[in-house]
């Protein structure tokens, strides 16, 4: 599973050679196994390659246009140090021949490339250089290539004359050190611009090498990226064994009808700020920024100091009777965000009235026996719901989401109480 013989006039090409770009064909070809995954058209080929011969291949400077603020924020002194600590690392295992693990990068080609052979064990890839992106393991590869001299887009600094001729017995026998790569394509559809992005993005969340300091909201990794309460949903997501329900969608801001999620990260977000702090700092929280309290203490702290468990407790009752509709009816008001919010603005009270966590449960319980259809007769009973014009679903009838929230907050609480006094 190795690349083929045309990266042999790269080995003997030297890196500070004018030539050496006209040495550097655009089309390219790989062989390597192919994996893929049934009704999906993106796959991708795993093969191995001499560190030397990426940089024939491949392009080490191509970034997307749309990536540039991220390099500029990568551009910090901690990942310097971590692409000089992997040199490091390189120089050693290639030196002193100890045990060590196998690298691996990936990359992904913008439009369609060639594939032949998918249906043999061995399949084999024909692609522009031009069109690949580095989307995986970017320290390893920024390094990789500051060792070899070769230019990048991320500390574009290479080895002086003197570093080159002092680290050459390492430098050589780096060149020759084979390295595992992953090319992601798309030979049917073609991989486009955003898909380039989201996988840069994704692989940079798994890529905890990678620093990337005072990314705002706005311009987050994504929904995956680490914030103050992400453990806390994380825990929840466990507690609760949400995945066994349909899940969380960690990408969007809410769930679509035609997934098989029943929540999103941010959601379950709004939910244990409104579970510990109420409605108004429900309403205006930022999910990078840790809370603090009128009390002075932080929401993280609470949090963590034992509040989840009535957060679970409740949320586990809430979920037992709702399973079947949770993929049955996927237009019903389980689904609906402003319900979540308001079952977390329903724990901040049961809590502030003193409820045990067994109290807990069974109130969610209580909630999770309702009808959320949205034809369900019950809704009438609850101030912020009427029906449409045709008079068959009801809809909310608030003059804003947080009115909305508020009424589906009161309405659960009488459910609730009603419940108790039967």
């Amino acid at each position: 599973m190795h690349v083929g013989s045309n990266f042999i006039c790269e080995l003997n090409c030297d890196k500070h050679d004018v030539g050496h770009k006209e040495l550097k064909a655009l089309e390219q070809k790989i062989t390597g196994m192919l994996l893929s995954t049934k009704g999906k058209t993106c796959k991708t080929l795993i093969t191995t390659m001499p560190m030397v011969a990426i940089d024939a291949y491949f392009s080490a400077e191509n970034v997307r246009s749309e990536l540039k603020w991220i390099i500029d924020v990568a551009t910090n002194a901690t990942n310097l140090d971590k692409v000089n600590a992997i040199q490091a690392e390189l120089e050693e295992r290639v030196v002193k021949g100890k045990v060590f693990a196998p690298l691996s990068i990936t990359f992904a080609i913008e439009g369609k490339p060639v594939l032949d052979g998918a249906s043999r064990s061995l399949s084999s890839l024909a692609f522009n250089s031009n069109s690949t992106y580095i989307v995986g393991n970017v320290l390893t590869f920024v390094a990789i290539c500051r060792m070899l001299g070769i230019k990048t887009f991320l500390f574009s600094s290479r080895l002086s004359v003197k570093e080159i001729n002092q680290k050459s017995l390492a430098r050589q026998r780096l060149a020759m050190e084979d390295v595992e790569v992953r090319v992601i394509f798309d030979d049917e559809i073609g991989l486009n611009v955003a898909d380039i992005v989201h996988l840069f993005k994704k692989s940079a969340l798994f890529d905890t090498a990678l620093n990337l300091p005072h990314v705002s909201e706005g311009n987050n990794l994504s929904g995956e990226g680490d914030f103050p309460l992400r453990p806390f949903i994380l825990q929840l997501i466990k507690d609760t064994d949400i995945e066994s329900f349909g899940g969380v969608n960690f990408d969007a801001k809410h769930v679509k009808v035609s997934e098989s999620t029943i929540t999103t990260q941010y959601v379950l977000f709004k939910l244990l700020v409104g579970a510990v702090a109420g409605a108004g700092t429900q309403e205006y929280s930022k999910m990078p920024k840790d809370i603090t309290l009128e009390s002075g203490e932080s929401l993280t702290s609470i949090l963590a100091g034992g509040y989840m468990s009535n957060i679970s407790a409740f949320m586990r009752g809430w979920l037992k009777p709702l399973k079947e509709s949770f993929v049955c009816n996927r237009s019903g008001y389980q689904l609906s965000p402003q319900v979540w919010q308001a079952l977390g603005l329903v724990i901040y009270q049961l809590v502030k009235d003193g409820m045990s966590s067994n109290e807990l449960e069974n109130a969610g319980l209580a909630l999770g026996k309702l009808d959320y259809s949205k034809n369900a007769k019950h809704w009438k009973n609850c101030s912020v719901m009427e029906l449409d014009a045709q008079g068959r679903l009801y809809k909310n009838a608030a003059n804003s989401t947080r009115q909305f929230r508020f009424g589906l907050q009161e309405y659960f609480l009488k459910v609730i109480s009603d419940e108790a006094c039967n």
